[in-house]
C-alpha cells in the first residue's frame, strides 16, 4: 500500500482510493460538514494524479470559510495562504527556481497554465474585459503565481503578528482563551493608539515602543507595574512573529525597555496579609452566615496558603484525607489550568483544613468536582467575589484581599523557621535549581512539608 504511506489523507476504500480529511471546527458550520471525502480513481496511478487537485479543493474550500470568519485578509495573510494552495496542488511558487530539462519546462508550463485555467473557470468572465469577475483575493494570488511566480512576501504587520500569536500561544478552556484574547486585544488597541496605525512590525522602532510606553503611562489607570505586565504581552507577539515569521536581523523594539517607577510597587506589597483581628471577624463572618461551600473553600484557603482556583478547581479524586499524610494535590485537568509548573504539587492537610476537606468530601458524594457551586470555569471569580464582600465588611483596606491569606501562610511558615525550599514546596513557588526541582519523591516531600505545617499550626 505505497499510496497510503507516501499521500497524506488517501485511504483504500470498496471501490479503490478516496481521500477523507476533517475540516477544522471553527468552519464546520459554515461549510456543513464535519468531513470532506472524495474519490481518487480506482488505481493507484489514478490516486496519485488526482490527489493534488482534490487536496487543493479541500484546502481552498477551508481558506473560503475562514476568511468569511475573519473578515478582511492582510496582504500576508493572503501570500501565506496562496503559498500553501500552490504546493497542496503540486507546484512551486516560483518554477525559475527549478532546475529542469527543456522537455520538463514544457510540461511544467503546461501544467500551471492548466490549472489557473481550472480556478478562472470558477469564475464569471466579463463580456467587456475578458478577465473574471469578483474574483477570491488568494484564487487571484495563485493563479499571477501559475502564470509568472509568487511576489516577494509582504511585509507582516502587528495585526498579522497578533493573529499568529493567538491561534498559537492562547490554549486552555472557552472562557480562559476568552480572556486572553481580550487582554491581548486591549493592549494592541493601546498600541494602535500610541502610534496612530497597525504597523509593519519591522518597522516598529525603539523610538516607537518608547511612545506605547509612555502612552499607556499616560492613561492615568494603569500603575507602572501594570504596564510591565502589558508590555510583556507585547514584546511575546513581538518575539512570536520574529520566530514564527523568521524575521531575519529583527530585534525585538520592546526587550528590556526601561519603565520608571515599575519596581515600586512590586505584586507583593499590593496586599497584606491579614491582620489578626480581621483574620478573626473574617472568619466568624464567614462559618457562621456562608454556604456551606463557601465555608469550607475558606477554610481550605486559610489552611493550606493556595490560590483560589487552586481550591475551587478540586476532584474528589485530588483529595486524600487518609494515612500518614493527609493532602490536597493540586495539578492540571480539564476544569482547571496551572499557573506554572512549580504550581503542580501535593499539599498538607493538617488541622482545621483536614476537618474541612473530610466535610467537603461528604458533602460531595457521587460528584465528580469537591465544590459543585465553585467547580466550572466561573467558580474562581465567583468564589474570590462571595469572600470579597465577607472581608469589605471587616475591613476597606484594599491591601487586604482573599489571597492576603497565602501571605499569612507565608508569615507562619516564616515564623516556623521553615527551609526556603519547604516553603516553596507548600506555596507553588519557584524551587530554584534544577536538582529542587527534580529530585525527591513525593513521599518524602509530603513528610517533610506535613512536619512544617504542622510546626507551623503549633499542631505538635
Amino acid at each position: 500500500m505505497k499510496l497510503i504511506l507516501t499521500l497524506k489523507y488517501a485511504r483504500k476504500i470498496k471501490s479503490g482510493f478516496g481521500y477523507r480529511r476533517d475540516f477544522p471546527p471553527d468552519v464546520r458550520s459554515g461549510i456543513g460538514a464535519v468531513t470532506f471525502t472524495k474519490s481518487l480513481g480506482k488505481t493507484e496511478s489514478e490516486a496519485a494524479k488526482q490527489w493534488p487537485s482534490v487536496n487543493a479543493e479541500y484546502e481552498r474550500l477551508v481558506a473560503i470559510e475562514k476568511r468569511k470568519l475573519s473578515g478582511q485578509m492582510s496582504k500576508h495573510e493572503i501570500y501565506q495562504l496562496g503559498i500553501e494552495r500552490l504546493r497542496a496542488m503540486g507546484f512551486e511558487p516560483n518554477p525559475d527556481d527549478l532546475q529542469h530539462t527543456s522537455d520538463e519546462e514544457c510540461h511544467e508550463d503546461e501544467a500551471r497554465r492548466v490549472a489557473a485555467d481550472e480556478i478562472i473557470a470558477a469564475y464569471p468572465i466579463s463580456t467587456e474585459t475578458g478577465h473574471p469577475l469578483q474574483m477570491d483575493k488568494v484564487d487571484e494570488f495563485v493563479v499571477r503565481a501559475l502564470a509568472g511566480g509568487a511576489p516577494r512576501p509582504p511585509e507582516p504587520t502587528l495585526a498579522d503578528a497578533v493573529k499568529l500569536y493567538k491561534s498559537e500561544q492562547i490554549s486552555g478552556s472557552d472562557l480562559e482563551i476568552r480572556k486572553t484574547s481580550q487582554r491581548v486585544d486591549r493592549v494592541v488597541t493601546r498600541i494602535e493608539n500610541a502610534l496612530g496605525r497597525d504597523p509593519l512590525i519591522t518597522r516598529v522602532s525603539r523610538h516607537d515602543a518608547r511612545k506605547v510606553r509612555d502612552h499607556m503611562l499616560s492613561l492615568g489607570t494603569l500603575k507602572p507595574s501594570s504596564v510591565r505586565r502589558e508590555l510583556n504581552i507585547v514584546k511575546a507577539i513581538f518575539n512570536h512573529a520574529k520566530n514564527e515569521l523568521q524575521l531575519q536581523g529583527f530585534e525585538n523594539p520592546f526587550n528590556k525597555l526601561p519603565i520608571a517607577g515599575s519596581n515600586e510597587d512590586p505584586e507583593g506589597s499590593l496586599r497584606d496579609p491579614l491582620p489578626t483581628d480581621v483574620l478573626n471577624a473574617v472568619r466568624a463572618r464567614i462559618l457562621n452566615g456562608a454556604g456551606s461551600e463557601l465555608r469550607l473553600i475558606w477554610q481550605l484557603l486559610e489552611g493550606t496558603g493556595c490560590r483560589v482556583a487552586e481550591i475551587t478547581g478540586l476532584r474528589r479524586n485530588d483529595v486524600t484525607v487518609d494515612g500518614e499524610t493527609p493532602n490536597i494535590t493540586v495539578t492540571w485537568h480539564e476544569s482547571r489550568r496551572i499557573k506554572t509548573l512549580s504550581s503542580r504539587r501535593h499539599v498538607p492537610l493538617v488541622g482545621d483544613a483536614l476537618v474541612a476537606a473530610k466535610e467537603a468530601l461528604k458533602l460531595s458524594k457521587g460528584k465528580t468536582m469537591l465544590f459543585q457551586e465553585y467547580g466550572g470555569e466561573n467558580g474562581p471569580t465567583n468564589a474570590s467575589a462571595a469572600l470579597m464582600r465577607h472581608i469589605r465588611k471587616v475591613s476597606k483596606e484594599e491591601r487586604h484581599v482573599v489571597h492576603s491569606l497565602r501571605h499569612n501562610m507565608a508569615d507562619k511558615l516564616q515564623l516556623a523557621e521553615t527551609p526556603e525550599l519547604t516553603k516553596n514546596l507548600i506555596l507553588g513557588h519557584a524551587l530554584g535549581s534544577v536538582g529542587n526541582r527534580h529530585y525527591g519523591g513525593d513521599t518524602a516531600k509530603l513528610r517533610v512539608t506535613t512536619a512544617a505545617m504542622r510546626k507551623a499550626f503549633e499542631l505538635g
